[in-house]
């Protein structure tokens, strides 16, 4: 629900009443803490909308700036018919380009039927914005703003005539739209435009950043005085850095908000990719947006960490912004090239789906710069009809370079009706690609994989390689990650096995970037998605995260999942707790407060027929879930029909087919951080889950049996935070 709070700023129109001076006419709105709302008579009324509960007020250009987040926080302003206005400024720093065309501000006229708009498209371009009852045009200006630095822009209107000016400087307006129907105005919008442009529920012309010394242009204002105030202002903002950083009130009361595990600051991610080591530090990409919580306008993001722990993010390494890939840029991988220099290799979302190249110019890999022969694969091989192909991964043999990109090969191109394929290529310098033929590809009807493939993996671990997929969705049945283990001869992938194996017992996580670390552990981390529903995400105010970091080692021809050692660095407080019996009907507490702890609990089943955990339970058991192994039906069940009293969480069991030995003992390792819960069994195999309870009070996590009573011994840790920082 938006709340909106009225929000009381005087306005001196000294200008009317002597002789003011230019400054005095721009300050208005400064959000300081002296007066952060407030001006001396309060004759003019401020309303701020937003889905949070409070305003944030972050470092400002001076003093404070009010923060918005891309989809919610806007301002709004009715001039009485005493307060007349000619135009408006403003001072603006964006952490990122909208998802569709956004208003910094507008005005509308009196009778509701104009308004006029000063914009920002998905590029940075300024725009200016018309509208005559609900029909809106927008005429691009020959002038760009930057991300994450300060601008002051205006807008104002007399005698029918519009000027435009970008630090003090004048923007030259289009002939065709140099002129506008408003005489006057009366009400103001900031942060979003008139127009409403909705898509998975959001709300696409907000911006997403900081406003700062908003101000409404009284009719007698001398415009040549005030734009050498602005140029003079805008001289300041180069030494001036806007902080962008989410403010931590955000999500300070977000108790499901994990602590330790990496995740953006705000708003959309999707699939990690390129996680790589460079110059003492791991780095890893992920695709990002942080102007809506959805699937558009993906950018690159960016963290590093000198342990796979610690993380900070930086500002996107690669953003759309050319013709091949205005419309993404989508998954890929990182490696160091043949003199050790990191490079990017990205799907180009263009026209049409390619492969494109970028190389870092710092070696803090803050700023990169895309390859000028892009792009490197321009499309799908001649030889296939399907133009979509995404997510490259790159590795060497010996002097070669080798792409691998998922595919899907259709009913007429093959013998085995729709199926999923990677295809191969080839490079001595990354740059030029030769394409050798499919690399593999996959047989639904014996193998279950689906009719396309994304997000593939080709790792070698000791002497074998693993090929891993996504199958992507396809008629109710959801991704899944799947993988064979085998050989690489003459430039084919030959399994050991047709039949892929699950990556996790419960289907949930997807997507691993995988890296062998200098220790020489081989290393993944991977997405874990919320799969709630859109209206709790909105609320939410982020979507998605990812997995601690996993070694991966090859036993018995499947992968041997197990917890980075690195993760002891996060132990705590450690809770005591003795070997004892469970009976049925008898639960025994593991922990009373298990929002961020870690078990290891070996149980001895016996006879029992079901044993396991509740987790995230409630003293009056209004909300809880339960993980446990079913002897009979031989599955690990995840059962959610009880986790939560929030609208919008899927109420839901999910199960995975799974064989224990239940006369011996089972280790469980448990890591639990908000509404993530990881677990591993035996140091073999691994799943993940998402669970959001509605109240703080359900963090109860107890060991229980059925059938029969079973033997159990703990070791618990309070674990400390690691929360993500962001340098910008």
């Amino acid at each position: 629900m938006i709340k909106t709070l009225i929000l009381y700023v005087c306005i001196a129109w000294t200008l009317l009443l002597g002789s003011p001076t230019p400054l005095q006419a721009q300050q208005l709105w400064t959000f300081d803490t002296t007066s952060p709302f407030l001006s001396t008579d309060g004759s003019l009324s401020l309303v701020w909308h937003s889905v949070k509960e409070h305003p944030e007020l972050s470092p400002g250009l001076t003093g404070l700036g009010l923060r918005t987040d891309g989809y919610s926080t806007y301002l709004e302003t009715k001039l009485p018919s005493t307060i007349p206005g000619t135009g408006l400024s403003g001072c603006f720093a964006l952490e990122s380009y909208p998802t569709d065309t956004a208003a910094f501000f507008g005005i509308q006229d009196k009778d509701r039927q104009a308004t006029l708009t000063l914009c920002v498209d998905r590029f940075g371009t300024l725009l200016l914005g018309k509208g005559q009852q609900d029909h809106y045009t927008y005429y691009p200006l020959n002038s760009q703003v930057d991300r994450f630095r300060w601008f002051h822009l205006t807008l104002c209107v007399r005698h029918g005539e519009i000027n435009l000016f970008l630090n003090g400087t004048k923007v030259q307006v289009p002939p065709v739209a140099s002129t506008t129907p408003i005489a006057g105005f009366d009400r103001i919008l900031w942060g979003r435009d008139f127009r409403v442009k909705e898509a998975w529920g959001y709300n696409l012309t907000h911006i997403n950043g900081l406003m700062d010394n908003l101000a409404v242009l009284p009719p007698a204002a001398n415009l040549l005085l005030l734009q050498k105030e602005w140029q003079q202002e805008a001289t300041s903002f180069v030494h001036k850095t806007p902080q962008l950083a989410i403010p931590a009130t955000r999500f300070a009361a977000d108790f499901n908000r994990p602590r330790y595990h990496l995740l953006p600051s705000a708003n959309w991610t999707n699939e990690t990719h390129g996680l790589i080591y460079y110059n003492g530090k791991y780095h890893i990409f992920n695709q990002k947006n942080a102007s809506n919580i959805m699937l558009r306008q993906i950018n690159w993001g960016h963290f590093s960490s000198p342990d796979l722990l610690h993380w900070t993010e930086h500002k996107p390494a690669l953003s759309p912004d050319q013709p091949y890939d205005k419309n993404g840029i989508w998954s890929g991988c990182a490696v160091l090239d043949n003199e050790g220099i990191p490079r990017l290799i990205y799907t180009a979302g263009g026209d049409k789906m390619g492969m494109a190249a970028a190389s870092p110019k710092d070696d803090n890999l803050i700023e990169w710069e895309k390859y000028s022969g892009n792009p490197l694969i321009p499309g799908q091989p001649s030889s296939y009809a399907r133009t979509d192909l995404r997510d490259p991964y790159v590795w060497k043999e010996g002097n070669l370079w080798y792409m691998i990109i998922g595919f899907g090969l259709q009913a007429s191109e093959g013998k085995h009706g729709d199926h999923g394929a990677v295809l191969l290529y080839k490079s001595k310098d990354l740059e030029q690609w030769e394409y050798v033929h499919l690399l593999y590809e996959g047989n639904p009807a014996v193998d279950d994989s689906g009719i396309f493939w994304e997000m593939p993996v080709f790792q070698k671990i000791g002497k074998k390689y693993v090929l891993l997929v996504n199958k992507v969705p396809h008629q109710g049945v959801p991704a899944r990650a799947l993988y064979w283990i085998g050989d690489f001869k003459n430039e084919k992938f030959i399994p050991d096995h047709p039949v892929p194996r699950n990556l996790e017992v419960v289907n949930r996580l997807l997507s691993p970037s995988v890296l062998e670390t200098p220790e020489g552990l081989v290393t993944a981390i991977a997405i874990i998605p919320d799969e709630i529903g859109g209206k709790a995400t909105y609320q939410q105010g982020w979507a998605h995260l990812y997995s601690i970091p996993r070694v991966w080692q090859l036993k018995d021809g499947k992968i041997n999942q197990s917890p980075h050692p690195a993760l002891k660095q996060l132990r705590g407080k450690k809770i005591p707790w003795k070997k004892r019996t469970i009976n049925p009907g008898q639960p025994a507490s593991l922990s009373k407060n298990a929002r961020q702890v870690e078990v290891k609990a070996t149980l001895t089943p016996g006879n029992a027929t079901k044993f396991g955990f509740t987790l995230y339970k409630n003293p009056d058991n209004s909300e809880y879930s339960r993980i446990y192994y079913d002897v009979h039906t031989r599955e690990i069940v995840v059962d959610q029909t009880h986790s939560t009293l929030r609208k919008g969480i899927p109420l839901q069991t999910r199960k995975g087919t799974y064989t224990i030995d239940t006369s011996q003992p089972v280790d469980f390792h448990i890591f639990v951080d908000g509404s993530v819960v990881e677990i591993f069994i035996n140091n073999e195999d691994a799943f993940t889950t998402r669970i959001f309870p509605q109240y703080e009070t359900s963090a109860q996590m107890e060991l229980f049996a059925e059938g029969d009573a079973i033997e159990a011994e703990a070791e618990i840790w309070m674990l400390k935070d690691a929360e993500v920082k962001a340098d910008f």
